[in-house]
């Protein structure tokens, strides 16, 4: 997209923007503002409305005090035996006291007289529009019963009681006062009750200024739902009109009426003009400082821009780095154009030290990879049309990392330096050597006349670059790993005989380094292999092809079976059964051993605790990688597996191997704790490995378990088994518990016995079975399989 048509949508986005951004504003701030005050005027009203409510309250109560404070009422109400006469005068008391003008004069609607005990005794509703005084309704007499059941009995002179109940016709305002004699000095015998109701006239009367309607209406469970537990609640009605609403509690505490006001957005429409004006001047002037600024920019910076590109075209156009683009004015601009041709100088000498660079390795000064394929492809071409046979070596220095990291890159270069001096020196002069990055480099042997003499040359590089390196001050020794591929017998294709001589490197690498190996079909067979089983390897036990088998452990003493080594089995649809030996391994290598040493914790687990229904309450020895001992969370998972399935830390035998114990501090830690937490620990194959005293000292180790090596090395012939004997000895004098596995012969088993192998295990006491068997090869009732085997030949039972 062209910077004009860039330029224009940037301009006219940044217009919509502030257009938008304004519109916002004056919509969310300013007509929010005014709402606001169009709000707080209404909120003014609705006050104004319940003073006036209020008031109205007070003024029922002043008129009622008149008539409920007289002595005349007060001898009406008095209990007690009323003559002829006293009749009499209570009627001409009703008719002087309760006439239409009380009615009129005090805007009652209902007036009511009750003794003590909540009777009435005298009760009248006014209708004004016919002036007549008539009985109470039933209504108004259920309201009389309610309020003697529910409103307390006046117990002062000064008590009183007014609020607002819902009638049929509307709501009514009532008041309540105590009736007792004009000097108060007499105990209350009755409640006078006055009623007035809330027609149009009298809403009206107490609508606050400047609402334009007011509405009372009962309160329901729409209207609690609506007000969401306020008192107080504004509601819009329309752009033009607004709603307030309050609840007001009735006669008895209750929320009783609704009082709804409304009254006109004045102010916010108001507002709502003035906003519109202001977006019409300002879209105006938007879009006018829009055109002005395109106006500028195009001049200023567009038509310059396009004479700068069209003379750098004309640059790359001729590709003659001696043009310069003439620099005119004395701005940004006129900066590019100086520092382009400033750039455009440093492009000529780069151009030239690319031409003698681009091949060579520029530490080594050896041919780099680009350089090497190239002299690759053209030996493979020569030797097709001679039918010779060429080698491509690949080398890798071993342990070189170690040397960067703590002698630093300066001492890393100076030995890659030399290795290339000594490599160079080591080969024929037609032979290539090249650096292919890091510590890698091959060397393309052109004409091989036989094997020995390509061995004798491969020898003589692999020594000199043993030879001790004197850098700065420093001796340092290092070797390396070396892998071949020949041209035609190992292909005829350059990336793959790197590929080939890669992997025979690797192989090396494998197994031990400082070594020089031929790539083979057989390698490149082996190394997939792997590949294949490391992937399916993630997914075994997801499959179930996984399999714990238990190999039984016979005690020395007394020969009962007290423990079992659990021995994973792994058999693939694809690949049959797979050996633990090639499988653990690339597990471990892979990562995936974590997992799988999970999935074998949780199945021996439940295994032991089947085992313990059926009355075998035997330890079971698990094998525990180095891998597994780093992870922060094994205690952990172990703690919640005895946890699952009721298991004591004693029926685990946790094994570890010799190479386990030199990894550091943090696997002693790991020991240590597992160890605090009762479970026992078991070093694996001793005498395989390093087995330095110093280990069984530092580790917490309870069991040591004899290689089979040592065992099948044994003979009835004098010190025959004298080592056995000494790593026995050794063992018990350190408190450790001796295990020797391998068993396979009556004569070891007893020349084991006799020397006080304290455990012994092999297949001439059982082989490994599966978890179904362990029962019946240990059941008492079964005759044919014993605890353990009888020993051939005799009746004794081993």
């Amino acid at each position: 997209m062209k910077l004009r048509k860039k330029m224009i949508i940037f301009t006219f986005v940044v217009a919509l923007l502030s257009l938008g951004v304004t519109y916002m504003l004056l919509h969310l701030i300013m007509l929010n503002r005014f709402e606001k005050l169009d709000e707080a005027a209404l909120k003014d009203s609705l006050a104004d409305t319940l003073s006036s409510y209020q008031e109205d309250l007070r003024d029922m109560k002043t008129g009622l005090l008149n008539y409920s404070l007289r002595d005349e009422t007060y001898r009406f109400v008095e209990p007690g035996s009323k003559s002829e006469g006293s009749i009499a005068a209570d009627d001409a008391f009703i008719r002087s006291t309760f006439n239409r003008t009380t009615y009129e004069v005090n805007h009652f609607d209902m007036i009511a007289l009750l003794d003590k005990s909540g009777q009435p005794l005298y009760g009248g509703i006014y209708d004004s529009s016919l002036k007549r005084i008539s009985l109470l309704t039933p209504e108004l007499q259920t309201l009389l019963r309610l309020m003697n059941s529910r409103i307390p009995a006046f117990s002062g002179a000064n008590d009183s009681k007014s609020g607002i109940v819902m009638l049929d016709k509307g709501p009514m305002l009532i008041t309540l006062t105590p009736i007792v004699n004009s000097l108060r000095d007499q105990p209350v015998i009755g409640t006078a009750i006055a009623g007035r109701m809330l027609h149009q006239e009298e809403t009206t009367h107490i609508r606050g200024e400047g609402s334009s309607s007011i509405q009372i209406t009962r309160v329901s469970s729409e209207v609690l739902a609506q007000s969401k537990g306020n008192t107080l609640w504004m509601s819009p009605v329309s752009n033009s009109m607004m709603s307030a609403h309050t609840i007001v509690d009735d006669l008895f505490g209750n929320p009783g009426v609704v009082i709804t006001l409304k009254q006109p957005r004045q102010i916010y429409e108001s507002g709502q003009e003035s906003i519109y004006s202001f977006r019409i001047s300002f879209f105006l002037i938007t879009a006018l400082s829009c055109l002005l600024s395109l106006l500028f920019v195009n001049r200023s910076i567009l038509e310059r821009m396009s004479s700068l590109i069209s003379n750098i075209r004309a640059i790359g156009s001729s590709k003659d780095l001696s043009i310069r683009i003439p620099s005119t004015g004395k701005d940004e601009f006129s900066d590019v154009e100086h520092e382009f041709n400033r750039m455009i100088d440093s492009l000529e000498q780069a151009q030239d030290e690319l031409r003698q660079q681009s091949t060579l390795d520029p530490l080594t000064q050896l041919p780099n990879r680009s350089l090497f394929f190239a002299k690759l492809n053209a030996a493979i071409a020569a030797a097709k049309d001679s039918s010779r046979q060429i080698a491509l070596v690949f080398i890798d220095l071993d342990h070189f990392k170690t040397v960067n990291d703590t002698l630093g890159h300066d001492f890393g270069d100076a030995m890659l330096k030399e290795t290339a001096f000594r490599i160079t020196q080591a080969v024929g002069q037609h032979d290539v050597v090249s650096r292919l990055g890091g510590d890698e480099f091959t060397i393309l042997l052109s004409d091989i006349p036989d094997s020995a003499a390509m061995a004798t040359q491969l020898t003589s590089i692999q020594e000199a670059l043993s030879m001790p390196h004197h850098i700065q001050g420093h001796l340092l020794y290092n070797t390396a790993s070396i892998g071949i591929s020949i041209y035609s017998q190992n292909g005829e294709d350059a990336d793959y005989l790197v590929k080939q001589a890669d992997l025979a490197m690797f192989h090396v690498k494998e197994t031990g380094r400082n070594n020089i190996f031929q790539y083979s079909e057989d390698l490149e067979k082996s190394i997939r292999r792997k590949k294949v089983l490391s992937q399916l390897l993630l997914s075994a036990a997801a499959k179930d092809e996984f399999e714990v088998h238990y190999q039984p452990i016979l005690r020395s003493t007394d020969l009962e079976v007290h423990k079992v080594e659990a021995l994973l089995r792994w058999t693939t649809p694809s690949h049959g059964p797979i050996s633990p030996v090639e499988f653990i391994p690339l597990a471990e290598t892979s990562g995936s051993i974590v997992g799988i040493g999970g999935w074998v914790l949780r199945q021996v687990c439940t295994d032991l605790q089947k085992f313990r229904e059926q009355g075998l309450f035997l330890t079971a020895a698990v094998n525990i990688s180095g891998v597994q001992l780093m992870q922060s969370g094994l205690l952990d998972l172990l703690q919640g597996l005895l946890n699952e399935f009721g298991l004591p830390a004693s029926c685990l035998e946790l094994e570890i191997t010799e190479s386990v114990l030199v990894s550091g501090d943090s696997i002693l830690q790991s020991l240590q704790q597992l160890r605090a937490h009762g479970f026992r620990i078991s070093l694996d194959d001793f005498g395989t490995g390093f087995s330095s005293l110093s280990y069984l000292r530092r580790f917490p180790v309870d069991v040591i378990k004899i290689d089979r090596s040592f065992v099948s090395e044994m003979t009835p012939a004098p010190q025959g088994d004298v080592l056995v004997k000494a790593i026995i000895e050794l063992s018990h004098n350190l408190g450790l518990c001796v295990v020797s596995e391998g068993i396979e012969l009556p004569e070891q088993f007893d020349m084991l016995r006799s020397l006080g192998s304290d455990e012994l295990q092999g297949f001439y006491i059982s082989k490994p079975v599966t978890a179904k068997e362990i029962p019946p090869l240990l059941s008492q009732e079964n005759s044919e399989n014993e605890r353990f085997l009888y020993r051939q030949g005799s009746g004794d039972m081993i």
